[in-house]
């Protein structure tokens, strides 16, 4: 048994798990962010509405479902506010309280903060599957095939598109992605006390679980699962940098 060399994996799989995701949402807030405030500026706060109001709805869904699911009490919410004024405000909130003796809901901050990040990134592969699935597969084998991992395609790359979905997979997942992964300062705030918890936590689950010999499982469903996001993170990108230049003409 080594256990420099388990550690090492355990080290490589947190890396995968948490840093690599963090650092592509970091990015996408702050292309967001900038493009939403020269959008408001220049077309006001209702444009922003319109551009990202899906994105928006998705972001405190995912902040509300997974505060109930950590059983958090919900004071209010909103999932979309459309009477934002032009000098500021914000489009939509969670309001939610945790009882500070319950060390199941503390930890459930971690994840409440930054639920966005798999709720919309989740909302995203189910439209890509869906609409355009010649797409998605293609995007999970390049990404497999550049981890020298190959993953098996149900769909061809191939196989034909409908430009009739690829136009709504575009429309609604530009939408999704303007407001949806702009992790507020707040989100980031109440998250990061329990995610260095939670971090060590599972760090420890899986340095077990290497040492129980399931490297393999451990890193078959790593790479299955960051396969599917950054393909969609891939995608996210693209639109975010897209409507920034545009904003910026």
């Amino acid at each position: 048994m080594n256990l420099t060399s388990d550690l090492k994996t355990t080290a490589g799989y947190l890396l995968m798990l948490v840093l690599v995701p963090l650092v592509i949402v970091l990015g996408l807030t702050f292309i967001n962010r900038n493009s939403k405030e020269r959008l408001a500026s220049r077309y006001g706060a209702r444009a922003v509405v319109w551009l990202g109001g899906l994105g928006v709805i998705f972001h405190e869904l995912s902040h509300l479902i997974m505060a109930l699911l950590f059983g958090h009490r919900i004071n209010d919410f909103r999932l979309l506010i459309t009477n934002v004024p032009d000098d500021g405000g914000t489009l939509g909130y969670v309001n939610h309280s945790w009882n500070k003796g319950s060390y199941y809901q503390f930890l459930g901050n971690a994840l409440i903060g930054t639920a966005p990040v798999y709720g919309c990134a989740a909302v995203l592969i189910l439209l890509t599957r869906w609409l355009v699935p010649a797409i998605y597969w293609w995007g999970l084998q390049t990404i497999g095939s550049a981890l020298n991992y190959p993953l098996t395609a149900t769909v061809p790359a191939s196989a034909p598109l409908h430009w009739g979905a690829v136009i709504i997979w575009v429309l609604l997942s530009v939408n999704i992605t303007i407001c949806g992964f702009d992790l507020s300062n707040a989100d980031l705030k109440n998250a990061l006390p329990a995610a260095v918890t939670l971090y060590i936590l599972v760090g420890v689950i899986l340095f077990v679980l290497i040492l129980l010999g399931k490297a393999a499982l451990i890193q078959h469903a790593l790479i299955a699962l960051l396969a599917a996001f950054g393909m969609v993170m891939a995608v996210a990108i693209c639109w975010s940098l897209l409507v920034n230049l545009v904003v910026r003409l």
